[in-house]
């Protein structure tokens, strides 16, 4: 037996050389999903593979060989099919992989209980991570997009903020004093108006002009000014 364990030692040494030169299935996995990073960097979160399967099964491909990936209908969060071609010049070997991307990505949770019509400040977000594929498509991400904004309903302290939960919240009351501002090439006319409606940043109003007593349509630019175009 003594005699056949150096010659036995050697088909180990042997066998681990040879598996250390062709790609791993870890391999494959990390290969994969640093594609799928690449092409979804805009993902504010951990992307990490669920699933992942390989055709033909044990491919023995020689590391280091360079190759081309193709997705098909793809890259994305959750199912996503590539190709890859290793290989150059006439010889190239096809594989194909198919795996469950997932992220773990920061929603804006409710801290507080918040009523109808209120608004938003920092005090009643806070932040959570969940997973991208299993949240509603208009889930808020950036915690900017939602403070200071107005809440349509009364909502839960853990509900998950989306964009159909908000909306701008009115800054300027119907019959609320105004300043009207006329921007010209190289001046600035203001006067006092009064406004006809309310009204929310960035949307045109009807106000009328306290002097002239015309009634104009203005945008509103903060809790006291319209601008209106000349």
């Amino acid at each position: 037996m003594k005699k056949f364990l150096p010659l036995l030692l050697l088909l180990f040494l042997v066998k681990s050389a040879l598996a250390e030169t062709f790609y791993t299935l870890e391999d494959f996995k990390n290969i994969f999903l640093k594609e799928i990073k690449n092409k979804l960097s805009w993902i504010q979160g951990d992307l990490y593979l669920e699933k992942i399967e390989i055709e033909p099964d044990n491919p023995q491909i020689l590391k280091e060989t360079p190759y081309k990936i193709y997705f098909l209908s793809g890259p994305r969060v959750g199912s996503n099919v590539g190709i890859f071609e290793f290989g150059k010049d006439h010889y190239k070997e096809k594989i194909k992989i198919w795996g469950y991307v997932e992220a773990k990505v920061p929603v804006l949770i409710l801290k507080n209980p918040v009523v109808n019509k209120a608004v938003l400040n920092e005090e009643d977000l806070i932040i959570e991570f969940k997973s991208f594929s299993r949240l509603p498509p208009d889930v808020i991400l950036d915690k900017k997009l939602a403070v200071g904004k107005q809440v349509r309903m009364s909502l839960k302290p853990g509900t998950i903020l989306r964009y159909s939960h908000i909306e701008r919240p009115v800054i300027i009351k119907r019959n609320q004093i105004v300043e009207i501002i006329a921007k010209g090439e190289n001046f600035i006319v203001k006067a006092k108006g009064i406004a006809l409606q309310e009204g929310k940043e960035g949307i045109k109003i009807k106000v009328k002009n306290l002097s002239s007593q015309k009634i104009i349509w203005g945008k509103v630019i903060s809790s006291e000014e319209v601008e209106v175009n000349l």
